[in-house]
């Protein structure tokens, strides 16, 4: 037995003035991100795998861990490719 972790990310740039009135800030699939420049990250391809070593195939909550740990070290590493940080850093400019 085995369990995928799948998951989507997204970074909202909240410019001076916008704050908590400026709309849908917490961004939920679907709804908006108050007017604020997004990039969304997804999993990697097949997302985070993780074997079930309990009794009868469950999940442990050590493998939660380090499924989870996966998930931000693929996002990062998803963030911090040159371009894309150079892309995240020209929000602030107006760019993007």
């Amino acid at each position: 037995m085995a369990y995928r972790l799948r998951y989507t990310a997204n970074l909202d740039w909240v410019g001076p003035g916008q704050g908590p009135m400026g709309g849908g800030l917490a961004v939920i699939p679907g709804s908006e991100a108050g007017g604020a420049q997004t990039i969304q990250f997804d999993n990697t391809p097949g997302g985070q795998n993780t074997p079930g070593t309990g009794s009868g195939g469950i999940i442990q909550s050590s493998e939660i861990t380090t499924i989870t740990n996966a998930m931000a070290a693929d996002i990062a590493a998803q963030m911090n490719v040159a371009a894309t940080l150079a892309r995240i850093q020209g929000f602030a400019s107006g760019g993007g």
